[in-house]
């Protein structure tokens, strides 16, 4: 399949599509993208080809990519790309959603001969050029090897982990752990600063001894300095992103059977705390 691939189709081009887009865009390959945003769109004037609509993405593709915001919008994609998408294409869901959205779109696709991969992402590298995320596979592994070209473009590493729905429930829990540090790292900038602790000097021994990890450190910094209203908005933004993840392993958890104290107690302060910083 590799050396079948001629044209790709990505759909989302916000914070993390439109970075792996970026990469896509210089492989020797034809690229079609889309976003809702024209703003987001118009970034690829030069560089790809500007879809009209999802549907567009599809026709021809052999490959297509899907990075929007959760279930809803990845299925309102689905929606539109299947009429148009061929036999033997495959979809790549980059979006964190339900390890059983994944499976049910699988079933869906399956009669029109079009594989599908969960493909979410996470990122390694703070970059504004190159490969600069973990790209972890769920699905028939041969299916996933065969787009290897195209995950290597935007992926510092890329992992298979098993069955459809296997890379959701992996991101997923790497999510939980990020969002319960994030907080864990809000609170105790406010326990340090309430005790007189110098917050240079916290960060310091805590980055020296692996405590503050760049999720932890990124938010903790937006706490102490919110700066401009763009600022602020894009941190109002992650206050809803974190509370979908955290409910999304909440749910996980739930049908595992397996107890999550922690996640839904994180998920009940998430949003007002970090709104909060936004207004204050």
């Amino acid at each position: 399949m590799t050396d079948t691939i001629r044209k790709i189709g990505f759909i989302g081009l916000g914070s993390m599509g439109g970075d792996q887009a970026r990469e896509l865009a210089k492989l020797p390959l034809d690229l079609t993208v889309y976003d809702v945003f024209p703003d987001a769109l118009a970034k690829f004037e030069g560089r790809a080809r500007l879809a009209a609509s999802m549907a567009e993405v599809g026709v021809d593709a052999d490959v297509v990519g899907i990075c929007v915001r959760d279930d809803t919008q990845v299925l309102e994609c689905v929606d539109a790309l299947l009429p148009a998408m061929k036999r033997g294409a495959i979809l790549l869901i980059h979006s964190t959603i339900k390890p059983k959205t994944a499976e049910h779109i699988a079933e869906r696709t399956a009669p029109q001969g079009i594989d599908v991969i969960d493909a979410p992402v996470t990122r390694t590298e703070m970059t504004k050029d190159g490969p600069f995320v973990f790209c972890m596979t769920g699905g028939e592994e041969s299916v996933a090897a065969s787009v290897q070209v195209v995950l290597n473009a935007f992926s510092t590493n890329t992992m298979h982990i098993g069955p459809l729905g296997s890379a959701m429930a992996l991101k997923i829990c790497n999510n939980l752990v990020s969002w319960c540090g994030i907080m864990l790292g809000i609170e105790v900038a406010n326990v340090a600063e309430a005790s007189g602790v110098p917050m240079d000097k916290l960060l310091t021994v805590m980055k020296r001894n692996g405590n503050l990890t760049p999720p932890m450190a990124g938010f903790v910094d937006f706490r102490n300095n919110p700066g401009d209203a763009a600022r602020r908005a894009f941190f109002a933004g992650q206050a809803g992103i974190g509370e979908k993840d955290l409910a999304l392993a909440e749910e996980l958890a739930a049908g595992a059977d397996a107890a999550s104290p922690i996640t839904s107690h994180t998920k009940t302060l998430l949003k007002k705390t970090l709104l909060a910083i936004c207004e204050s």
